[in-house]
Parts: C-alpha cells; sequence; structure tokens
C-alpha cells in the first residue's frame, strides 16, 4: 500500500493539472473569439495567456 499510494497521487494531481490548463486555454479561447472586435483586450487577454503558460 504504502509504494501504490505515492503513484496514485502524483497520478491524480499530474491529471488535476492537466484538466485545469484545458479549462483555461478554453476559457481564454473562447474570450478572445467573443472579444476579436476589441483589439485592446485581445491584446491583454494574450499576453495574459502568455504570462500564466
Amino acid at each position: 500500500m504504502p509504494q501504490i499510494f505515492p503513484m496514485n497521487w502524483l497520478m491524480i494531481t499530474f491529471f488535476m493539472l492537466i484538466i485545469f490548463f484545458s479549462i483555461k486555454s478554453n476559457l481564454y479561447f473562447f474570450k478572445m473569439n467573443t472579444m476579436i472586435f476589441n483589439k485592446k483586450s485581445n491584446n491583454f487577454f494574450k499576453k495574459f495567456k502568455n504570462f500564466k503558460w
């Protein structure tokens, strides 16, 4: 049991990070698509996305 538990914990954290970043990227793409008419907000979201990643 002690040998299996850390591996499961690492796998769970890894999948949680993957899901979290996928949701973040989807939200940023959605905002960029909705605010494509405003260039200032689009540039701001692009810079914020680059800073986060």
